[in-house]
């Protein structure tokens, strides 16, 4: 994403440009990439630039953007929830591993704490060895949800952070599965930010 974007998504964030994108509604992640540099708005946030790509081994199938859909959801005052859902699934010794990339505006002149926060869905790992990793890398912080086996099995399925406001958040969600010894398989995670966290 350039410098010239991001301040002309910043802009129109801030209503300073004359065009509004449209509301944020479920749909695939084919349909969210189609929406480019303009993107959507959902609860005074605009979520824009969304990319993907996958890698697998082991002759695992590939999951493509038309097969993941994405539900955004306000589940508070000013906490967005963008749920992602697809059939995520290797046998055993394959791996699969997906990127999603998109950017978040948030609203202008917010000095308040946000938060960010990453939930695993429904995880299933088949024997001893194996796993499933959800990662969140962005520009004010990375989170980590994992349903893992090494012999001894763990699992966190809600990982958070708080960040001081900024004006454009990139996001990179990786989606790893590793198939192991009895194949694994994730149906969604859920990523959620907070703009209100401290308020009473």
């Amino acid at each position: 994403m350039t410098v010239t974007l991001r301040i002309a998504v910043g802009l129109l964030a801030c209503g300073l440009l004359s065009a509004a994108p449209p509301t944020c509604v479920t749909g695939t992640l084919a349909s969210y990439i189609a929406l480019g540099a303009d993107g959507c708005t959902f609860d005074g946030n605009v979520f824009a630039n969304f990319t993907y790509s996958a890698t697998v081994t082991g002759g695992a199938m590939a999951i493509k953007p038309d097969q993941i859909l994405v539900t955004p959801s306000l589940i508070a005052p000013e906490t967005t929830v963008f749920k992602f859902s697809a059939p995520w699934s290797v046998a055993r010794d394959q791996t699969e591993d997906s990127f999603i990339h998109y950017t978040i505006v948030l609203p202008c002149g917010d000095t308040r704490t946000a938060q960010k926060e990453l939930m695993l869905g429904t995880a299933h790992v088949g024997s001893i060895i194996g796993s499933v990793t959800v990662t969140e890398t962005t520009n004010v912080g990375k989170l980590s949800v994992y349903d893992r086996c090494t012999e001894v099995c763990q699992s966190k399925t809600v990982d958070s952070f708080n960040f001081n406001p900024v004006s454009v958040v990139l996001v990179t969600d990786h989606v790893s599965l590793s198939g192991g010894t009895g194949g694994v398989s994730l149906d969604e995670y859920s990523a959620l930010v907070n703009l209100c966290y401290l308020c009473p």
